[in-house]
């Protein structure tokens, strides 16, 4: 048998429909590029962009542990260990506070090695030496050693320090420095961090259940209310009493910024691979026509599927190896040093810098190249299976158009079709050819329209999750009582600009009212006195129906010990019945109470009275229609009539209830709540007695807003409305303002509040009296200028990606459709069809896929951007919705413009094609 060594003619057959097919390919290899770079850089830029916020987020707060269960055993850590969503465990022993002299430097504390190396450690940079191993060692921040004095740290350096351990236990220690780091927490809002040997730590006798916490790393993609379920179902506590207290993943809440949620990213995901996929399918579906014909014929004469396979493949290595070179070069030069070197130094600054932030990924590279190389490859297996279908007659007339029977045009439609002139006729003709293949126009018609959308709700969602909203939403002042000077040290006790909500602390009310000059409550003290609110709500320029003043009281309050149950310390009240003097009643008075009387006084001796001040808030209208909508929505337990009428009072906690103690706040609707002023005793005789209508835990997602100033988890709230303050029969206090200034005076206003706040301040510090803040946005707004560019860059270069593959798809379908249709131009030219009518042709076939992909996404896309707005704005509260017209009208003048060159270039084109 002679052997078929045809390899030879297989490669001139492929060379020559190379040659033949040589416009198609060089529009396939720069899709291949196009679509290569548009995955990478999107992908790529999207897993950057959300890294860089991750590592923000953790080095603000100082670890990657997003839950922390508190006074836990050797038993709940072996067993959280062991539960499959959690990621990362670790075991923290806090031993007490570091000091020199007077100087408050931070906590002291020990880390097993998990914690160090995979909860704490990610959250530090610049490490210097090991983490402490003998008695002596010790590991401090950066900021610790400049607090002591330190600017050039050594290994094995001494260090004197007093560190207060338990019950105030001074203890003089002279340790060796091991290591230093730098910390990027806010000594403002978080302690600083040093940390010693385990054998320290014994030596101490600290290392015990009610020192130790395990640090808890659940899985990205739950959400803090997922979590929180999940660990308190699955882990076995010590009592009811014990917390787990859970923040949403740092990962998590990085994707939520840009996509809003994990869903979104995903259907995200789909769509971009589905509009690269049409990008490249479109060009092989539409060129393909002609070599189905070709291979159809070789096919008839005894050529297998095998060496067809091979031809087609040949023909085709060139532009899929030269596009793919392009796709690569081009994908490393914008990703590895044209994006990062337009951020410049300054991006991420605070956090560690451009150095950190990297959005070249060499996988996602390599996926994309896969990815890109795969759609070819399905698309010559589709077409190799159509042909082989295909009789040999069928292959030499294939025009991919599938046969329907005529209707036959009746008489009156054939005589107006006649009489119709061939200026109208054009927009028709061009109608029929790209509705000839029906199948082929609906794909192209939804593949041009999923690339616009695409663009459309990638704008939409980044844009309104972009970090700028945050800040862009609060209003352009916010006043608040500072806090003592005791209460500023290792809690968070300064505004955190950057978050949403701006006034979250761990300080409670007693240190807003705190005297430092009398160690006691200032009596009728305000945050906002109201010299000072008047002076700012006349100030020429203020906008005073936007502005906002939240007012109310500061009080103690007494509940029945049933309305204190759902907390488990005492942290909140004290008994009712201690007065000032600590009186005590005696026991012979005692032994003379009847037993009668013993039980009418019962009630009375079960009221508690909260250990320190709490703040009464007065509910606006606004707040009361919104916690009723809320109330009802999520099936609440509370009663808003009693607290709209006057009766009744709310507790607002973020505290974070057990499901025990959840369970609890049920039970307590009904109990007796009464005010007294701080300072005084509680007179039950004339207290006005409110009744208690249940709890509201502010932590809850969906919650409605608040304007509640500073809050926090050791901070209550008694809601009352308008009527119900004045039952209490006192002033009227402001312990909050938000002030919003007509457009174009902000810089005056800002000037004149700072003069005002200056001269008051001064005159609290002279009475020992807390002075007031003052948060600006503008000044907020310039200081983060840096990042809101870099992210407005970084979102900006995705949605211009998304532009470009948009519009050269559009550009493909322009030209491949041109280039599949010789046949029918060499026809409809023998006939007498002049070069001006062929251009007006080709401008209408192209109008129709212009006309057809605004109108859906003037219909359809705009019902979908309306579905993503509703979606957005639930997951994120900041979500601020903007109709994307800019980008809308950019795409569409790209549109024509491709439309109008091409039809412009047909001149040059038309000798190829009519004669190929």
């Amino acid at each position: 048998m002679i052997p078929n060594n045809n390899q030879e003619v297989l490669s001139m057959l492929a060379e020559k429909l190379r040659k033949k097919n040589r416009g198609r390919n060089m529009v396939l290899l720069c899709a291949v590029a196009v679509g290569i770079v548009t995955l990478t850089l999107i992908f790529g830029t999207s897993a950057g962009k959300i890294q860089a916020e991750y590592t923000k987020a953790v080095r603000r707060a100082g670890s990657t542990a997003s839950a922390v269960l508190e006074n836990a055993t050797e038993d709940q850590y072996r067993q959280i260990c062991s539960l499959s969503y959690i990621k990362n465990a670790g075991k923290r022993v806090r031993a007490g506070r570091a000091e020199s002299g007077e100087k408050k430097l931070g906590e002291i504390s020990l880390l097993d090695q998990s914690a160090w190396e995979k909860i704490i450690r990610p959250a530090y940079t610049d490490l210097q030496g090991h983490y402490p191993k003998e008695k002596q060692e010790i590991m401090v921040s950066v900021k610790m050693l400049e607090d002591l004095g330190i600017t050039e740290p050594t290994a094995g350096m001494k260090i004197q320090l007093t560190v207060v351990t338990g019950w105030q236990e001074k203890k003089e220690e002279l340790f060796y420095l091991s290591g230093w780091y730098t910390s990027y927490t806010d000594s403002g809002s978080k302690a600083q961090q040093g940390y010693i040997s385990e054998k320290k730590a014994a030596e101490w006798g600290i290392i015990s259940e009610k020192n130790s916490e395990i640090l808890i790393c659940p899985s990205d993609r739950m959400s803090r209310e997922e979590a929180e379920e999940q660990l308190y179902k699955d882990v076995k506590r010590t009592d009811t009493g014990q917390r787990i207290t859970v923040t949403d993943p740092a990962f998590l809440t990085a994707v939520d910024q840009l996509t809003g949620s994990y869903e979104m990213a995903v259907l995200g995901v789909i769509l971009i691979l589905g509009g690269v996929w049409f990008l490249i399918h479109n060009i092989l579906e539409i060129s393909m026509i002609g070599d189905i014909r070709q291979f159809g014929l070789l096919y008839t004469i005894g050529t297998t599927k095998k060496q067809l396979r091979k031809i087609c493949h040949r023909q085709m290595a060139g532009c899929m190896l030269v596009g793919s070179g392009l796709g690569v070069v081009f994908s490393v030069l914008l990703l590895f040093f044209g994006i990062p070197g337009l951020l410049g130094q300054e991006y991420l600054r605070e956090y560690g810098g451009t150095k950190e932030f990297s959005v070249f990924r060499p996988e996602i590279l390599i996926a994309a190249v896969g990815f890109t190389l795969l759609i070819i490859e399905a698309a010559i297996q589709k077409n190799m299976n159509r042909m082989i279908r295909l009789s040999c007659i069928e292959s030499m007339h294939y025009t991919g158009k599938q046969n329907r029977s005529r209707k036959r045009r009746s008489t009156q439609r054939q005589n107006e079709r006649n009489r119709r002139k061939i200026s109208a006729e054009l927009p028709l003709l061009a109608w029929r050819n790209v509705t000839r293949q029906r199948a082929r126009f609906v794909l192209t018609v939804l593949s041009l329209f999923l690339g616009v959308e695409t663009l459309l709700c990638t704008v939409v969602v980044t844009g309104g999750s972009d970090a700028t909203n945050i800040y862009m939403q609060k209003p352009d002042f916010i006043l608040a009582g500072d806090f003592c000077e005791e209460a500023k040290e290792g809690i968070r006790s300064e505004p955190d600009e950057e978050a949403l909500d701006p006034l979250v602390t761990d300080a409670n009310t007693a240190d807003l009212l705190w005297n430092n000059k009398t160690d006691d409550f200032a009596p009728d003290f305000a945050p906002i006195s109201e010299s000072v609110r008047k002076k700012i709500l006349a100030l020429k320029g203020v906008d005073r129906d936007r502005s906002e003043c939240t007012e109310g009281a500061y009080m103690n309050t007494v509940i029945s010990e049933k309305g204190w149950s759902p907390f488990s310390d005492e942290y909140f009240r004290v008994s009712a019945e201690s007065s000032d003097e600590g009186e005590e009643e005696t026991d012979a008075e005692k032994s003379d109470e009847g037993e009668e009387e013993a039980d009418v006084e019962k009630s009375d001796t079960e009221m508690e009275r909260s250990g320190f001040p709490e703040t009464v808030h007065i509910l606006t209208e606004k707040e009361m229609d919104s916690l009723k909508e809320y109330a009802e929505e999520k099936n609440l337990s509370v009663d808003m009539a009693s607290v709209e009428d006057g009766s009744g009072v709310l507790i607002y906690q973020e505290y974070g209830f057990t499901p025990e103690q959840k369970k609890m706040t049920a039970e307590v609707k009904g109990e007796p709540v009464s005010f007294c002023s701080p300072g005084s005793e509680y007179d039950k005789e004339s207290a006005e007695v409110f009744t208690l209508n249940g709890y509201l835990d502010g932590r809850a997602k969906d919650f409605p807003e608040l304007k509640l100033g500073w809050h926090g988890e050791n901070m209550l709230f008694f809601l009352v409305s308008e009527k119900g303050f004045e039952r209490l029969g006192i002033e009227k206090e402001t312990f909050y303002m938000e002030v919003n200034v007509k457009a174009g005076q902000e810089q005056e206003v800002k000037s004149e509040i700072r003069t005002i706040l200056t001269e008051e301040n001064q005159r609290r510090t002279d009475q020992g009296e807390n002075g007031i803040l003052l948060l600006c946005r503008s000044d907020l707004l310039k200081r983060m200028s840096d990042r809101i560019h870099g992210n407005q860059m970084i979102l900006g270069s995705i949605g211009m990606m998304l532009l470009f593959a948009g519009l050269t798809n559009y550009f493909n379908v322009m030209i491949m459709g041109r280039y599949s249709s010789k046949q029918e131009l060499d026809v409809m030219e023998s006939i007498g069809m002049t070069k001006k009518q062929k251009r007006k042709m080709f401008f209408w076939e192209g109008n129709w896929y212009f006309l057809l992909v605004e109108v859906l996404v003037l219909t359809v896309g705009t019902g979908i951007l309306w579905l993503v707005r509703l979606y957005m704005e639930k997951q994120a509260a900041y979500f601020r919705f903007q109709y994307p017209a800019g980008w809308l009208a950019g795409i569409s003048l790209g549109m024509l413009g491709i439309l109008a060159g091409s039809c412009c270039s047909f001149r040059r084109g038309e000798k190829v094609l009519c004669t190929q």
